[in-house]
């Protein structure tokens, strides 16, 4: 117990899961509250007495699924290991923390997703006196990924963090002890584990990032370009190392939003585009790097310090430091990636169904991962756009190259994740059994790859495959394929790792081993012979070793130099001087042999592990080839085009289609509608028309074109023009938020007026019944003003949905606001939903209608057409007046003039003098 004590005195907010023989145990609070999340039975040391310790365990071998729970829960684990052989140990067995595992810290394979990062993050706000609600406050965040090592820092307002850590998705979430309350609103809009960490100062945190990255980050000039197109990374996440951090390089692994000054190439160049990370960044293209963001260098170091901590006997991998800006992509806040249904749907939050799904065609868990970033940071310029269209376009023309690589990648295991965990001492020998098959098809893939390349269309840079031609790496596959047998098991505790012929001490112990055991059936038979005992068998069990077993009937027959052992309910067991002895060879022999195996396996993971670098560059360059493969594939099935995009500022887009309503329909079902806007011209888009016609589907397909052209991919669609964008805003759907206690009308106004506090001339915004909430001429105002002030004062191209008819004037008095609407036909007292868009307002909702689709019973129908019948005569309901939706204007003096006037008994010089006169009047 003082060895438990003292482990959870240094571990007071974890749960401990203290090694006892085959078992977890869990004591104190721990075991109070591990029994009840886990549902194990809750039982207490030295029962009886007053003072007894409550207590429960679980199975070694099963402990992986319960660690998974608790982590999944929120909690903390502290794994501590029995780490000498109790039958050498003198007193207690000593033990050690060999691991912690928390949210963000997760490194086994059946609880991680394979298609989605695992991250810890930071947040470290500046100043200590500044209010949580302080939008302008700046804060640091930074996100590690602890299974690849890439870890990300950037600084933002305090009033983007939410949308930021919504996009990023960690797990857990790091922030100083002392500001756990500042941040409690945020706490409670991102449910995750949030814990409590030391934040360094930022010359502590320069020295530390310094001191552990100074080893592992390499100058691999001749494979700069590795990682080219890999993440949204800005060129101001590179930059050289010793303006950083002293000595090590920051490296910007895939920047690709990068040199906006030198690799942005004209349409009209004939010149190939040129690869980022190949050029040196230009000195006016890091103004902005890590090391102007003394909040972002501290976040870092945060995580990299808990991370680090919770492997006391692994190097943490930390393969890359990118420093990047959230506005150097598309800028989506929790409610446009939700409302899009990006990565997930809004019913049910689950994967499928969402946009992702749609194009998630990826065969490898990194190419998963990869594309999953591409869609949520689409990119905002034009040269690293078109590169990616380059590369999916290259693939598109060679479809049956394209499904080859698709083949040759999906037997290729994860690199990036098998790298890092060789770093952190983790490997298993079927880990280094993967990587080794992995190493080994390299190139086959790569000469694949170049095979489809000519003189005149050669290999796009993105899939150039040069990181994976590395020479280190087919040295590493030979030299794992020499040392580990063809399959090699889970754990090393089931032997039979290393090759024959590798080693001469595993041979010998193995041949001792084996054939001690076939000197043991020879033993059996003879003495089966000799005593005549026909029944006679030679066991083994961990307690007395090998031992002769006879049954009762056959006690009378046994030799007089057997020497009992045991006494059984079925017989009698013996041993004698000629199986100790072997017993004791084989055993020892079995013994080295595990010792020595387990020296080479820790051998071949530290050859990994020294060029690990190199291993997750070659993951990182197959993760960009399986994205674009992905995309390629989906362009082809699916009839999708290469969208032009630009720096203007129009959307074009002909027979658009809604990518994901699509997939869902039978081919050539779902009907395909053209828009365009342009802030000069169509900026504000009016639509109307009923319920269940289209409206959203519309409106949410333009915005996931937009986003999908500007990650790089194919669209659906016959043509499109995408003017870049630089945000793109989303008001959708009704929905109260009783946690924050605010009202459905509540959450629509939050929303709107965050549109119209952030939106600019570039951004794409999409307003779907503004003013709804609320009552009718609350509502219809609240749309009006808003939609003036979009096409007034901002200018961002709009797409404005809404079923308050009146707002269709706003296309006379605004030059730029146009009419649509989705076209509906009656047939026979029945109305059929066209899903075209077509020029000009509706001037009928339907609403009636869509009710008895729905399901409303007939009277009820019956009375609405009734009630709706008298208020379109102009009668009222109840004894109040029905108020007109318009204020109305006092009787004119011209109308009632003319009003008068008796046009087939006027004549020409009278009506001369009624024009005087109504002029006049005028």
């Amino acid at each position: 117990m003082r060895q438990y004590l003292d482990v959870k005195e240094r571990h007071v907010d974890a749960i401990i899961f203290f090694r006892l023989g085959d078992f977890y145990e869990m004591f104190f609070e721990d075991a109070v509250l591990a029994a009840r999340l886990l549902d194990l039975t809750l039982t207490t040391r030295d029962k009886g007495k007053e003072d007894s310790v409550p207590m429960c365990g679980v199975p070694h071998h099963a402990a992986r699924g319960y660690i998974a729970k608790l982590t999944e829960l929120g909690h903390k684990v502290v794994i501590c290991e029995q780490v000498e052989d109790p039958k050498l140990a003198k007193g207690l067995v000593k033990r050690e923390v060999v691991r912690i595992v928390t949210p963000g810290v997760v490194l086994d394979d059946e609880v991680l997703d394979p298609k989605l990062p695992r991250y810890l993050a930071a947040l470290v706000p500046s100043g200590k006196g500044a209010s949580a609600s302080a939008s302008d406050a700046a804060v640091g965040l930074a996100y590690l990924d602890a299974t690849t090592g890439e870890l990300y820092a950037t600084e933002l307002a305090m009033s983007a963090a939410l949308d930021e850590l919504v996009r990023v998705g960690p797990r857990e979430v790091l922030v100083d002890a002392a500001q756990l309350e500042r941040f409690a609103p945020l706490r409670a809009r991102y449910r995750v584990a949030w814990n409590a960490a030391p934040v360094p100062a930022v010359d502590d945190a320069r020295r530390a990032i310094a001191e552990l990255t100074a080893y592992r980050v390499r100058d691999h000039a001749e494979n700069a370009h590795h990682a080219a197109d890999r993440t949204s990374d800005t060129p101001r996440a590179r930059g050289k190392a010793e303006e950083l951090f002293d000595k090590p390089r920051v490296d910007g692994k895939a920047d690709e939003l990068s040199h906006k000054a030198n690799a942005r190439t004209d349409e009209r160049s004939d010149k190939p585009w040129t690869n980022e990370l190949s050029d040196k960044p230009r000195p006016n293209d890091r103004t902005d790097e890590l090391s102007d963001k003394p909040l972002a260098v501290r976040a870092a170091a945060t995580v990299i310090a808990y991370a680090r901590a919770t492997q006391p006997v692994g190097t943490l991998p930390i393969t890359r430091i990118v420093a990047y800006d959230p506005s150097d992509a598309v800028v989506l806040d929790e409610t446009a990636i939700a409302n899009l249904e990006l990565v997930e749907t809004l019913i049910g939050r689950r994967s499928e169904g969402s946009l992702l799904a749609i194009i998630d065609q990826t065969v490898t868990a990194p190419g998963a991962r990869l594309l999953r970033r591409w869609l949520l940071y689409p990119l905002v310029d034009v040269g690293p756009i078109r590169r990616r269209q380059d590369a999916i376009g290259w693939l598109v023309e060679r479809p049956a190259l394209n499904e080859q690589i698709r083949r040759a990648l999906s037997r290729i295991a994860d690199l990036e994740r098998l790298a890092g965990k060789a770093m952190l001492g983790v490997a298993t020998p079927r880990d280094l059994g993967r990587l080794r098959d992995a190493l080994a098809q390299l190139p086959a893939l790569i000469e694949l790859v170049r095979s489809g390349a000519t003189h005149l269309d050669p290999v796009p840079a993105l899939l150039d495959l040069r990181a994976a031609a590395d020479p280190a790496l087919p040295a590493l596959a030979a030299r794992l394929a020499r040392a580990l047998v063809d399959d090699p098991p889970y754990a090393l505790k089931d032997g039979g790792v290393i090759r024959a012929g590798y080693d001469e001490t595993v041979d010998e112990c193995r041949r001792l081993a084996d054939g001690g055991k076939d000197e043991i059936l020879a033993i059996e038979a003879r003495e089966q012979k000799d005593s005549g005992i026909a029944n006679l068998k030679v066991r083994y069990n961990r307690v007395f070793g090998y031992y002769i077993e006879i049954t009762k009937t056959h006690l009378a027959k046994v030799p007089a130099r057997y020497v009992r052992k045991q006494t059984i309910a079925t017989g009698e067991r013996y041993v004698t001087p000629e199986l100790a002895e072997l017993e004791r060879k084989v055993l020892a022999a079995e013994e080295t042999l595990a010792q020595r195996e387990a020296e080479l396996v820790r051998a071949e993971v530290a050859a990994v592990a020294e060029v690990s670098s190199i291993v997750a560059a070659a993951g990182a360059a197959l993760a960009v080839l399986d994205a674009c493969a992905s995309l390629a594939d989906v362009a082809a099935k699916r009839g999708y085009c290469r969208p032009v995009v630009d720096d203007g500022l129009a959307i074009e887009l002909c027979d658009a289609r809604h990518p994901v309503i699509e997939a869902m329909l039978p081919a050539g079902s779902f009907v395909p509608n053209d828009c365009r806007l342009d802030p000069d011209a169509e900026q504000l888009v009016l639509i109307t028309g009923p319920n269940m016609a289209g409206k959203s589907t519309y409106m949410r397909q333009v915005a996931q074109i937009v986003l999908l052209a500007q990650a790089g991919s194919f669209v659906p669609a016959k043509s499109a023009t995408i003017g870049i964008c630089d945000r793109v805003f989303t008001r959708v759907g009704a929905a109260d938020n009783l946690s924050r206690g605010d009202s459905t009308f509540m959450v629509e106004m939050r929303e709107t007026a965050a549109i119209l506090a952030k939106a600019t001339r570039r951004s794409l915004v999409v307003l779907d019944e503004v003013g709804r909430g609320t009552s009718t001429f609350d509502g219809v105002s609240i749309a009006w003003a808003v939609a003036e002030h979009i096409h007034d004062a901002i200018g961002a191209r709009t797409l404005f949905a809404t079923h308050y008819h009146e707002l269709v004037a706003l296309a006379d008095q605004r030059p730029r606001v146009r009419n649509v609407s989705v076209a509906v036909r009656e047939h026979k007292n029945e109305i059929v939903f066209l899903r075209r868009v077509v020029p000009g307002g509706a001037n009928k909702s339907y609403g009636i209608d869509v009710a008895r689709l729905a399901g409303l019973p007939r009277h009820v129908i019956g009375r609405a057409r009734e009630i709706m019948s008298k208020l379109e005569g102009g009668s009222q309901l109840g004894s109040s007046p029905q108020l007109s939706l318009l204020p109305t204007a006092a009787p004119s003096p011209v109308l009632a003039r003319i009003a008068t006037i008796d046009i087939d008994r006027t004549t020409p010089l009278e009506a001369l003098q009624l024009l005087a006169e109504l002029k006049q009047l005028l």
